[in-house]
């Protein structure tokens, strides 16, 4: 009897050695994914969206800076506090260099060397942003985990020098087999070789960050010649760098953003857009800037005669025009555009009255909104209501305009090949062009046939006779790169990082509309620092002051106002 239960067990022991071997590979948790396992192209599909929104909130705040939207104020020391920024730290450092850190090897282990250089050029974007908006920031010692729960900041140079680093490595990637495209591409998905776009785009933000660092780098110019020679750069709208959204508007709502803020309910409007930025496009030139429609929305087109303006006392009249002094052009009003432009002046602190059925809002374009054709009615999701392309709109990151702006700023400034003022209208005309065809490029039929409204080519080269002959009489180089970086700033319409940079950087537009308050202290330089990064950080020392320039701007400390 001691034998056989000997020889049981035995055999059990047998038994049980061979089905762990059988199920031994089924025994590793499916909850944990282990980096064999784990697929680029989820990690890229989370890349891109969170980028996105990175992008959003800069953008926001570059266009308040710069009068596109509005900057409350009053003064800009307490315009915003650090907790404004907590979104788009956080959206950096928790979610694209954490997501490209861990994603990068993976997508190099299995050879997947497209979406690799994808990573690379969102995080090196993302990298010079940060220092754009707040000067030294972590890097070397950022997204080690527990390694290192306090890391100090690195030099915005260095950052500046280790994002450039990480766009030659893109490009090098990008030159490797591309066989393996990525399924999640939300930029270039839609490319017949979306390597080779992407690798456009690395090179044209090495043009971008060239351009920007021009005052401190002596080597600016014949860095941008080389780029110029090689000519693999942004030049035709095909090749923008954007951001598309859709109609789709839950679970989730992939709507553009100011689409949602102000279309998405019936409240309409919830934005401003500055008095300066309509200004520009409705009053400073002889005639109404041919985008103008396509740009915003009235929800009203006479402010005289208009029944919801008559119930109303707003700042809008009771506020005299204070912006008739020096060095202003004689007649200059910015606080009140007529023919139905409601926006609201740059630091206005005052109390917000309810005007949201009568705020001028985005258009078609790039928000996916209405197209302006003096419908008179206001904007919602209700019945009678006006709701535009449902959102269907873009960030437009870097457009082809964009490269033909900076070219004329290096040819101007720095002697780089080219004429300033044919790259100057080039990029007019590429930003008309890219307006004018985007209602049909995401499907919506504009609201009118009218070509009072519509843009049309005698329109456009009336708009190009007056910069064109405004920039032959300018007698000085600081006056044509005043019409260049003008020019830039209208085409940037959705994008505030470039004219925020811009504006450190050359000083223009130079007729800026200035604070409604007479003292709004010094202009912001840079931002404060984040909130979760001063609060958990021991090594964080916030700022005290908001003129605190980045390494790029030497400029003097009453250069912007």
């Amino acid at each position: 009897m001691t034998s056989k239960i000997k020889l049981f067990f035995a055999a059990a022991v047998v038994i049980l050695a061979s089905c762990n071997k059988q199920l031994s590979p089924l025994l590793n948790d499916p909850s944990k994914a282990s980096p064999s396992a784990a697929d680029p192209d989820l990690y890229l599909n989370f890349l891109q969206t969170e980028f996105k929104t990175f992008y959003k909130d800069a953008t926001d705040y570059g266009e308040q800076m710069t009068r596109m939207q509005t900057m409350f104020g009053p003064t800009y020391f307490n315009a915003y506090t650090p907790t404004s920024f907590d979104e788009m730290w956080q959206k950096a450092y928790m979610s694209v260099f954490k997501t490209a850190n861990t994603m990068i090897p993976i997508a190099e282990s299995k050879q997947e060397y497209t979406h690799e250089g994808i990573a690379q050029v969102l995080k090196a974007y993302t990298m010079m942003t940060l220092v754009d908006f707040f000067g030294d920031v972590p890097y070397s010692e950022a997204s080690q985990g527990l390694t290192n729960t306090n890391p100090k900041v690195d030099p915005g140079k260095s950052v500046y020098d280790s994002a450039i680093a990480l766009l030659d490595a893109a490009i090098a990637n990008f030159g490797k087999d591309a066989s393996f495209a990525p399924a999640s591409d939300l930029f270039y998905g839609d490319k017949k070789d979306p390597a080779a776009s992407w690798t456009t785009l690395a090179k044209t933000l090495k043009l971008k960050a060239y351009i920007t660092t021009r005052l401190v780098d002596n080597t600016a110019a014949s860095k941008i010649t080389a780029l110029l020679t090689e000519n693999d750069l942004i030049n035709t709208p095909d090749q923008d760098f954007v951001f598309s959204y859709s109609t789709h508007s839950a679970s989730p709502d992939a709507r553009a953003s100011h689409y949602v803020n102000n279309y998405g309910t019936d409240n309409a409007a919830q934005d401003y857009i500055g008095t300066y930025f309509l200004w520009t496009l409705v009053e400073e030139k002889p005639m109404l800037d041919p985008r103008t429609p396509y740009y915003v929305y009235r929800q009203l087109d006479d402010m005289s005669t208009d029944s919801r303006v008559a119930s109303q006392t707003t700042r809008q009249f009771a506020i005299p025009c204070l912006y008739r002094t020096s060095p202003y052009p004689a007649g200059t009003c910015y606080c009140l555009v007529g023919g139905g432009y409601w926006g609201r002046d740059h630091g206005n602190n005052e109390g917000i009255p309810p005007d949201n059925a009568l705020r001028t809002t985005w258009g078609v374009y790039p928000a996916g909104g209405a197209f302006d054709a003096e419908q008179n009615k206001a904007i919602g999701q209700s019945s009678g209501k006006i709701t535009g392309a449902g959102g269907n709109g873009i960030n437009p990151i870097w457009l082809s305009s964009f490269t033909n702006f900076v070219k004329a700023e290096a040819a101007l400034v720095l002697g780089t090949a080219g004429d300033p003022k044919t790259l100057m209208l080039a990029g007019i005309d590429a930003s008309m062009s890219k307006v004018a065809g985007f209602a049909g490029s995401i499907g919506y039929t504009l609201p009118t046939a009218d070509t009072a409204y519509l843009m049309t080519d005698y329109k456009v080269h009336k708009y190009d006779s007056i910069v064109g002959k405004q920039f032959d009489a300018a007698t000085s180089t600081d006056a044509k790169l005043n019409l260049i970086e003008k020019e830039y700033y209208l085409a940037a319409w959705g994008n505030g990082i470039e004219p925020f940079n811009t504006y450190r950087r050359t000083g223009k537009p130079d007729n800026m509309q200035p604070t409604l308050g007479p003292s709004p202290g010094s202009f912001i330089r840079s931002f404060f620092y984040a909130s979760v990064y001063v609060n958990y950080n021991k090594n964080a020392t916030q700022k005290t002051v908001v003129n605190e320039k980045v390494f790029w701007d030497t400029n003097p400390d009453n250069f912007v106002h």
